[in-house]
């Protein structure tokens, strides 16, 4: 279980830099760039669902999971990051939208 959290956490941390990445790629103007680097942060942000969906799978076939700090940690990490895609999506479509209305 250790190493499940330490994935999650892992990836997470690689899904937001690339979100943050995005939103600075569209500061500059450079709209499908950024959602490329979305996309990019999905990915990682895929895997992350994947490790908590096979922990929540051994949970529900009855496997006592002991409670874990590390683990705690990491399901607020995927929280967050989940968040942070969600912000930026947004703000690489206001980005675009003021792009737009300067041209």
């Amino acid at each position: 279980m250790q190493t499940a959290a330490f994935q999650i956490i892992s990836f997470a941390g690689e899904a937001r830099s690339c979100y943050v990445e995005a939103i600075q790629i569209a500061r500059n103007g450079k709209m499908d760039e950024a959602k490329q680097k979305i996309e990019e942060g999905v990915q990682f942000y895929n895997q992350i669902h994947q490790v908590h969906a096979s922990l929540i799978q051994r949970e529900a076939a009855g496997e006592q999971l002991p409670f874990s700090l590390i683990l705690m940690h990491a399901e607020d990490q995927m929280l967050t990051t989940e968040t942070l895609k969600i912000m930026a999506s947004e703000m690489i479509e206001m980005c675009a939208m003021i792009i737009e209305k300067k041209s």
